[in-house]
């Protein structure tokens, strides 16, 4: 939003500054057509008149001086509106300059931002498969120690069926020789 209206300040500075051109070219337009009315009036006249009228030398000093200061008038509002218009041009131009840097600084903000996260992102992934190999390794353990256990008892269930087998046979003789003990006897 501020980049919007950053350019709306440019825009409305940049329609401020056409309008001063304007008014210039305007101005110094009118010195133009001064001239020009002068030339035609001088020109309407014929040249009996024009010699009559040019021939009081008051009247004629009168003329070049009105012109003259009609001239130094326009002079001085053109050179008036093109300082306007310099300290305008000045003023814009060191405001693009401080958005340039303004938006220069805000992209590598963005940029550091942008690759700090992703540097933490890349740490915590890191993490996070040492965490998943560590319960890898450890759960490759377990399975290791519990197809061990699963192995011992095996053979301890064997063990003990042979001692049982044992046992059983053992007492079936016990059992005979108390029977033919008491039968012998």
């Amino acid at each position: 939003q501020e980049s919007s209206s950053n350019q709306m300040v440019i825009t409305n500075n940049a329609a401020y500054q056409a309008d001063d051109l304007d008014a210039y070219d305007f101005d110094c337009d009118e010195i133009n057509s001064v001239k020009i009315t002068l030339m035609a009036n001088l020109s309407h006249y014929g040249s009996d008149n024009l010699a009559e009228i040019l021939t009081s030398p008051a009247l004629q000093d009168d003329l070049i001086l009105s012109v003259i200061e009609q001239l130094k008038t326009q002079v001085v509002t053109c050179t008036k509106i093109n300082q306007d218009n310099k300290q305008v041009n000045d003023l814009l131009t060191a405001e693009l300059e401080r958005y340039k840097r303004q938006e220069r600084v805000l992209n590598e903000t963005n940029h550091d931002e942008k690759a700090s996260t992703l540097y933490e992102h890349s740490q915590e992934i890191d993490s996070l498969k040492h965490t998943l190999s560590e319960y890898l390794r450890e759960k490759e353990s377990f399975e290791k120690k519990i197809s061990i256990l699963k192995d011992d008892l095996q053979k301890e269930e064997s063990r003990n069926i042979d001692r049982e087998l044992a046992l059983d046979k053992e007492v079936k003789e016990l059992k005979i020789h108390d029977i033919l003990r008491r039968l012998s006897s």
